[in-house]
């Protein structure tokens, strides 16, 4: 994957600039105004933008069956196990993909209205991610815990990214689970 990036970003540059010229020639065969090449720079520009962050920064993430998502859905501990609901809920962002570190390890990358469920050794544990997360979290989980931790997007100016919470209310987490599809961790 880091060779596709790679690749793509060599080349984008290139694939700019000859938008570019071919939008300028385009006009001047046409007889048109700077201002309408601009707004065409401007499509090509998102359209090239919009490729790259479907195709290069998002990863594949596994859905999983009826049946898995049925199970989870039951919101059962494990026996001396502690259990980790972690859900992202906002429209804001949804295709775009989030990275979910747990411990120092990729899990995968969450989506808008996505949910992991996350079986772990009792303990302390770290929830983290890409430079775009504001605040890792630490919390404990008892074993036969089921913890319930909500990705929030935070929208910025110039910059957005997210953090990490704990909810307390456990019925309206699960109410809000109900509405997500389950993601399956990488494995």
């Amino acid at each position: 994957m880091a060779q596709g990036r790679a690749s793509f970003l060599k080349i984008l540059p290139l694939i700019i600039v000859g938008a570019i010229v071919g939008r300028i020639m385009a006009s001047m065969a046409s007889g048109s105004s700077v201002f309408s090449w601009l707004i065409g720079l401007l499509v090509v520009g998102f359209g090239a933008y919009l490729v790259w962050l479907f195709a290069f920064k998002n990863q594949a993430t596994r859905k999983a069956t009826p049946a898995q998502t049925a199970a989870a859905l039951n919101f059962q501990p494990e026996p001396g196990q502690g259990v980790i609901y972690l859900y992202r809920k906002q429209f804001v962002a949804v295709l775009v993909g989030m990275d979910v570190v747990l411990d120092g390890d990729l899990i995968g990358q969450t989506r808008g209205f996505c949910f992991y469920r996350l079986v772990v050794e009792p303990g302390r544990h770290v929830l983290g991610g890409d430079g775009k997360c504001k605040d890792p979290l630490s919390f404990e989980v008892a074993a036969g815990e089921v913890a319930y931790i909500e990705k929030e997007i935070l929208m910025g100016a110039l910059k957005g990214g997210y953090h990490y919470r704990r909810i307390d209310d456990v019925a309206a987490a699960q109410a809000t689970i109900r509405s997500c599809k389950l993601l399956l961790p990488k494995g």
